[in-house]
């Protein structure tokens, strides 16, 4: 989904409005979303492209619901079905051998040492 210069300042301005509210810095809710503080400035302003899986967990972090403030988002824009592209991330105790997809599923396979008691 592409995002409209209105998606972006009405962004801006639920972070202009709700930092002061939770009494959060830029930089720290910058590292609570995993980004430098630059990355997260230039998705505020319009200088990188916004992604439906930043704009979801930004909602998330100010306690929000997407549709609600993001125009594109909101009810009755389209009654259309609407593809959203989320991400998911995981990390294992081991080293990846093997990764692969069975229909809507990612398998992972991975080596786990286990150390024998002593």
């Amino acid at each position: 989904m592409e995002f409209t210069q209105q998606d972006k300042e009405a962004l801006y301005n639920v972070w202009m409005s709700q930092k002061a509210k939770m009494r959060i810095t830029q930089m720290e809710f910058a590292k609570k979303l995993g980004l430098s503080q630059l990355e997260f400035s230039e998705l505020l302003r319009g200088k990188r492209e916004l992604s439906m899986s930043f704009i979801g967990q930004f909602c998330h972090l100010l306690h929000i619901e997407p549709e609600r403030v993001v125009p594109s988002l909101k009810s009755g824009v389209s009654e259309a079905p609407k593809v959203v592209y989320l991400e998911s991330r995981m990390s294992v105790d081991g080293e990846i051998q093997r990764a692969y997809i069975e229909g809507n599923q990612v398998i992972v396979e991975y080596a786990h040492t286990v150390k024998q008691p002593s």
